[in-house]
């Protein structure tokens, strides 16, 4: 997941059953390529969701001519959970799975 840090956002998915949250980022901005991020939780249980600053809108980079949700800036553990932090805000997803793997 790591080298995915710094790569911008083109979509935030977390369907209503809350079975997942989804981020799905540019690998290779060039080539268009994506990898989707989720979060989960390993027995199919809901997740919870919560954020702060959140500010989710279209962003212009002229170096490269595209525009996206932001960058993903990191992804760290916390206390039953995930932080996401990227241009779109922060958000703490409460689960025990992600993937590709912190």
């Amino acid at each position: 997941m790591n080298r995915l840090f710094g790569n911008n956002v083109v979509k935030i998915e977390a369907p209503q059953d809350r079975s997942e949250l989804r981020f799905v980022v540019l690998d290779d901005e060039e080539e268009f390529d994506s990898i989707n991020v989720r979060f989960f939780n390993s027995d199919n249980s809901p997740i919870t969701i919560d954020f702060s600053e959140l500010s989710i809108g279209m962003l212009y980079d002229p170096d490269t001519d595209s525009t996206s949700l932001g960058e993903f800036e990191y992804v760290k553990s916390i206390e039953n959970g995930f932080e996401v932090f990227g241009d779109f805000g922060i958000v703490w997803v409460y689960c025990d799975s992600s993937s590709p793997k912190l």
